[in-house]
């Protein structure tokens, strides 16, 4: 008996010390691994710092986002606790390329604020990521017979935290700054909708999108599109619900595909469409897909 009332009392003890130390607590500034190091004033921190005020989204220029000393090893060796923006995790899968960035210098790091704040954010402003990693170039890998091979330079690459921006062509020269940022908009509007890219994009707002081509593209293999498409294959393609030829060998990738509908939902009127493509079934249920979605995001080009 003596040994219960002990227990409730101290139980009860424990309850009044919680509530007291509730109403004493104070939220504490926990400080984000994708935000500036406080109280730094190097040119990039103070860049990164100014976007993030400006937009509430965290800019990167580096993928590694902590690499701190934590003393000696058991052999006497230095280790590091080190951190990284995995572009190629996301909650459901694991990709299977392989990434490397080539990062911006000090200026370039400039120019790319400059082109993010002038031109991209306008647009983008209502769905930005958490955090944006702005690199010279998206070199992606691929594992064949053993071997990685270099496969593509993507515009875009993205997971749950973060968004990666390939601006090589803000010095290569191949597209005008506008041009590029209604080019990197419609990516960011894909990656908006989430979605597991993995997996069609299971999950995301635009799956039902992705449905579509699962029902129809699939039941026609990719090698039953003649070599040198040109003008005539077009045709092939639209009955197959592509809007565009990306190659000689292969339909469109499903990102390809999305992307291009993005465009069209922007750059046309449902009437200019339905004139264009209204005889195309596929199509049209594609585009009445994901026209909605895209009116959703109030962007104009």
């Amino acid at each position: 008996m003596k040994i219960t009332t002990i227990i409730s009392l101290l139980m009860l003890a424990g309850c009044l010390f919680s509530c007291r130390q509730e109403d004493d607590l104070e939220p504490s500034e926990m400080s984000s691994s994708f935000a500036p190091v406080p109280g730094a004033t190097d040119q990039t921190s103070k860049l990164r710092e100014e976007f993030y005020k400006a937009t509430g989204c965290y800019l990167l220029f580096n993928d590694t986002l902590k690499h701190e000393y934590k003393g000696l090893d058991a052999y006497g060796k230095p280790y590091y606790e080190t951190e990284l923006v995995d572009l190629n995790w996301n909650m459901t899968s694991v990709g299977k390329a392989r990434l490397r960035f080539e990062y911006l210098e000090l200026k370039q790091q400039e120019k790319a604020s400059e082109f993010l704040s002038d031109y991209l954010i306008p647009y983008v402003k209502d769905i930005l990521p958490y955090s944006v990693l702005a690199v010279r170039k998206i070199n992606q890998y691929t594992h064949e017979e053993d071997v990685w091979e270099y496969s593509s330079s993507p515009l875009t690459i993205s997971n749950i935290n973060c968004l990666a921006l390939n601006l090589s062509e803000l010095w290569e020269g191949k597209k005008d700054e506008e041009t590029l940022a209604q080019d990197l908009c419609c990516e960011m509007i894909l990656a908006n909708w989430g979605g597991d890219a993995t997996y069609y994009y299971s999950g995301g707002k635009a799956e039902a999108f992705f449905k579509v081509m699962r029902r129809y593209q699939y039941n026609k293999s990719w090698y039953d599109i003649p070599y040198g498409l040109g003008e005539t294959g077009m045709e092939e393609l639209k009955e197959l619900g592509f809007l565009i030829n990306t190659d000689a060998r292969y339909t469109p990738s499903e990102k390809e595909d999305v992307i291009s509908y993005i465009k069209a939902c922007l750059r046309m009127t449902a009437e200019e469409f339905e004139d264009l493509y209204g005889d195309y079934d596929v199509i049209m249920r594609k585009y009445n897909i994901l026209k909605p979605l895209v009116d959703e995001t109030g962007i104009k080009f």
